[in-house]
């Protein structure tokens, strides 16, 4: 950036035509909003001084603001002005980009203002466009509309593949997941990363092991690298199918493993009842220096309820609240879960009071029965859970 500042500085004390000066501005800005060693903020700066902006410089605005770390709908914002100036026409990068940064903030509406727009300009036949919108859709878990738009794609390419499986995913449909991959497959069409992790995904929340060891099977035949996201999400998948030997073999085959990693193994053993495994994996995880997250400790206090320790039980919490994590509903049906399974009823209904006096979360079905079936009617200490 000092370099380009000179740049900068050089440039503005010649006396340059309009357009060549123009042209520099643009090439600067578009460095500023798209290059990791950029600054997003000189970016603006000088985007509001170049005279007469082309539509490379809208669309490195545009894309740029949608790449920062906090998304924001000033992307939108820059494709409005751009529209309400009417030069210059935007193009298929523009709504590309102007799509991505809606499904970036759940911008539905005006998501499908811009697709409004794209059908009268005529560039709704783009293959870049489409895959945008099934991307935008599907994000914004509209998953019937990024259908819709998906199926209108003549020649599907891998990312409207994957985007669409991602799609089915996470709005928890893995049957139309799992039979979207098989019909790519058919197509001949190659699974790249994304995709893997997208239906490996899948067979974990569906629970089919056999899919999901094909699907690894296939991986290692192709010699894929097996990146962090996939590994963990292979981990998920095993510990979720009941294959905990197998999902701890490839978590150990991790050369790096993050705060998600970690913390999908301790999960892991903890549903499968692994109660020792899973502190000894956290007690590893603080010694390799591993910041632990709120799903971490789910998995630490979830294996305490588990084993039936209590002491360390309300250890782990104390020691949840030194990485100042305050505690969500799962930490609290953890700990009541403890509590009750070794009969300390009190205890458990005073730290219900505490957690909807601080939480203000309501209890669900299971919770509540979990105080409900454990609690002796003899005594009169049931208001303390219910005040």
């Amino acid at each position: 950036m000092p370099v380009l500042t000179q740049i900068h500085a050089h440039l503005l004390t010649r006396f340059l035509p309009i357009s060549t000066l123009s042209f520099a501005l643009s090439k600067i800005a578009a460095f500023c909003a798209l290059s990791p060693l950029g600054d997003i903020h000189y970016a603006r700066r000088v985007f509001s001084r170049i005279p007469n902006p082309n539509i490379f410089s809208w669309n490195s605005m545009i894309r740029g603001c949608s790449q920062i770390q906090n998304p924001s709908r000033e992307p939108v914002y820059l494709f409005k002005r751009l529209v309400n100036r009417g030069y210059p026409c935007p193009n298929t990068f523009t709504i590309a980009f102007v799509l991505k940064a809606c499904s970036n903030i759940s911008a539905f509406e005006e998501g499908q203002q811009v697709h409004t727009r794209l059908l009268r300009s005529g560039f709704g036949s783009s293959q870049f466009v489409q895959t945008a919108l099934v991307n935008f859709y599907a994000k914004c878990e509209m998953i019937g509309l990024a259908k819709m738009v998906f199926d209108e794609i003549p020649e599907r390419n891998l990312v409207a593949w994957s985007t669409m499986i991602s799609g089915y995913a996470k709005v928890g449909l893995v049957n139309e997941a799992l039979d979207l991959f098989r019909e790519m497959q058919k197509m001949g069409v190659e699974p790249d990363k994304v995709t893997l992790v997208s239906v490996i995904s899948a067979c974990a929340i569906l629970g089919s092991l056999d899919i999901g060891r094909w699907v690894h099977a296939y991986m290692e035949k192709q010699m894929i690298d097996t990146d962090l996201e996939l590994s963990t999400a292979l981990v998920n998948m095993y510990a979720k199918c009941g294959c905990i030997e197998r999902a701890n073999k490839v978590f150990h085959e991790m050369p790096v493993k993050d705060t998600k990693a970690w913390s999908t193994m301790i999960v892991g053993f903890a549903i499968n009842g692994l109660s020792d495994d899973a502190l000894e994996a956290f007690a590893r995880m603080e010694k390799a220096k591993v910041r632990p997250n709120h799903v971490t400790f789910v998995g630490v206090l979830s294996a305490c309820a588990h084993g039936g320790l209590v002491s360390e039980g309300w250890r782990f919490w104390s020691r949840m609240l030194e990485y100042g994590i305050q505690p969500f509903m799962e930490h609290y049906s953890c700990m009541v879960d403890l509590l009750c399974r070794a009969s300390f009823v009190d205890e458990a209904c005073n730290l219900d009071f505490c957690m909807r006096s601080t939480c203000l979360v309501s209890m669900d079905r299971k919770y509540l029965e979990r105080l409900i079936n454990k609690f002796d009617w003899r005594t009169c200490n049931f208001e303390i859970g219910i005040k």
